[in-house]
């Protein structure tokens, strides 16, 4: 059944290594083959170059190379439910371990998570941890980067699960963003801004921002928004919904 709205959000490099269990009903990555073909080629990346491509020390860069070269998709029944995976700031303010039943169910209609190493995850695909930043410079059998070989894939899905007069909500960053195929996405796409007030000025800060992203996926679930003028009644976290610097492309939220 195609959703009215689709949330996404990025996935953060800040990542539980375990969980006690969710309510949900635990399923698999839509795009396990391309995951399993494309980890065959990151097992030969050696420990200095993960540390150059990423920048990271060189602790970092051992236990990346380590988890690629320990990959293995019979263990994934072993892993952690996307949305409880990542820790970062969306996450942490989308909160999906106190997600009910009815939460868990309507997030898998709702909310995808984007991945430079799965594609695009639903909130209960169960997934080992990993690092791989989907703007990571990684040359593959399709082209140069992590897009070109998630590109095509990641968006003719999403375009595929939200109804025809639907929305895809963007609530990813502008590095997780890129991957979808805007000038052939067939569907008509929201984009959100969170300001703080200060003084007379309006100021972007990202730590909050992203908050907001994760606040704003978890409204969309239980609210069970179904125009935009729903979405405009998002007041978490203080926020309020500003008319005067909105479009019909973009809600603009403030506090």
């Amino acid at each position: 059944m195609s959703s009215f709205f689709l949330a996404i959000l990025s996935p953060s490099k800040l990542m539980n290594e375990s969980f006690q269990g969710f309510n949900g009903e635990a399923t698999s990555p839509q795009f396990i083959s391309e995951t399993e073909a494309l980890c065959s080629e990151l097992k030969k990346v050696t420990a200095a170059e993960w540390k150059q491509k990423m920048n990271i020390t060189d602790e970092l860069a051992l236990n990346t190379q380590s988890r690629f070269q320990k990959w293995n998709k019979k263990d994934l029944s072993k892993g952690i439910p996307a949305a409880m995976l990542f820790s970062g700031e969306a996450f942490k303010s989308l909160e999906a371990k106190s997600f009910s039943k009815t939460s868990w169910k309507k997030a898998q209609s709702s909310l995808r998570i984007l991945s430079g190493f799965y594609g695009v995850l639903k909130p209960t695909d169960i997934v080992l941890p990993y690092r791989l930043m989907v703007g990571t410079p990684y040359k593959t059998k399709s082209g140069k980067t992590l897009y070109s070989y998630w590109s095509e894939a990641v968006s003719m899905n999403l375009e595929n699960e939200i109804a025809p007069k639907g929305y895809l909500l963007n609530l990813a960053s502008d590095e997780y963003f890129k991957l979808i195929d805007t000038k052939n996405f067939n569907r008509e796409i929201l984009y959100f801004k969170f300001f703080q007030a200060k003084g007379k000025e309006l100021k972007s800060i990202p730590t909050f921002s992203k908050q907001a992203r994760g606040s704003m996926a978890r409204f969309v679930i239980e609210s069970n928004a179904k125009s935009i003028a729903d979405l405009q009644k998002f007041k978490e976290e203080g926020y309020s919904f500003n008319e005067k610097l909105s479009n019909a492309n973009t809600l603009v939220f403030v506090r």
